[in-house]
């Protein structure tokens, strides 16, 4: 057992007497630590593209290593509603800063280790990071159609796929050419983090992308509901994500992204959870 597990129990026994998302988001920790990272495999696996995990799996997972699983893998199938977006949503958890993204239509497995990740994002060694995404289909589909969510830290790679079929009949299909809903919508926020764990002293950076339409206002407030302002260590980022430099010990806390605009407003809570250094050589 090593300083960042140890770390990790002695927290939960300090903070014992709190709750709600910080106490879940520690048996989140623990309990992947105990599952030894692996991805979660489903109990029919689907044909095409189906959920998997590269790699050798290993025994134990420890602090250092490349790991990553699912903590949320969308459904085998789904079925749009004519004239309605639909929402995908998938969620992994997973050494250093793991990234999702969405691979749309038929892909070989063989390609899927190998698609470079069009997901800009920091990297620490030290990490351990919930990550969330939303896919969002705002177009009436004439078909159906294969979304696979592919989440991948360093050498780890795990992925899972929805097929989404419309629902028209055979005069619908035959005049269709996939339209897009338009007008205005609501904020989502599609994409996320649940949870960043990450030694004192290191940046971070809370990411919060946006789907809306007209474009969305995005702000950050702390855990006592305040708005955070900009500061030397706290910053603002143009694409809405929120950049903590240097974190101490007393920036644990949850951390909520709000995206407004005329149409309504969303919302995305993070927490952070710092961890001291080993001052050993």
């Amino acid at each position: 057992m090593n300083l960042l597990h140890l770390s990790l129990l002695a927290l939960l026994a300090l903070t014992s007497s709190r709750c709600g998302s910080e106490a879940r988001a520690i048996d989140d920790v623990d309990n992947s630590i105990e599952a030894g990272g692996e991805s979660q495999q489903p109990a029919q696996p689907l044909p095409l593209i189906s959920h998997h995990s590269s790699g050798s799996a290993l025994s134990r997972t420890r602090f250092g290593q490349d790991w990553i699983k699912f903590t949320k893998s969308p459904p085998a199938k789904m079925l749009q509603s004519s004239g309605t977006p639909i929402e995908i949503v998938c969620e992994v958890m997973g050494s250093q800063i793991p990234t999702i993204q969405w691979v749309v239509g038929h892909l070989p497995l063989s390609e899927i280790d190998t698609i470079e990740s069009n997901v800009i994002s920091e990297s620490s060694a030290s990490a351990i990071v919930k990550v969330r995404s939303v896919h969002i289909i705002d177009h009436l589909l004439s078909e159906p159609r294969i979304y696979t969510c592919v989440g991948r830290t360093g050498s780890k790679t795990v992925y899972a796929s929805t097929t989404v079929y419309p629902q028209n009949d055979l005069k619908d299909l035959m005049q269709l050419r996939e339209k897009p809903f338009m007008g205005p919508t609501k904020p989502r926020i599609v994409y996320s983090e649940r949870m960043h764990l990450d030694l004192v002293g290191s940046n971070v950076v809370l990411p919060c992308k946006v789907h809306a339409r007209p474009r969305a206002e995005v702000f950050w407030m702390n855990e006592e509901g305040n708005l955070i302002e900009q500061n030397q260590r706290f910053k603002l980022l143009p694409s809405g994500d929120l950049l903590i430099s240097d974190i101490k010990w007393e920036d644990m806390g949850a951390y909520k992204c709000i995206a407004r605009n005329a149409m309504g407003k969303d919302t995305a809570d993070a927490f952070i959870y710092p961890v001291q250094k080993d001052d050993k050589n």
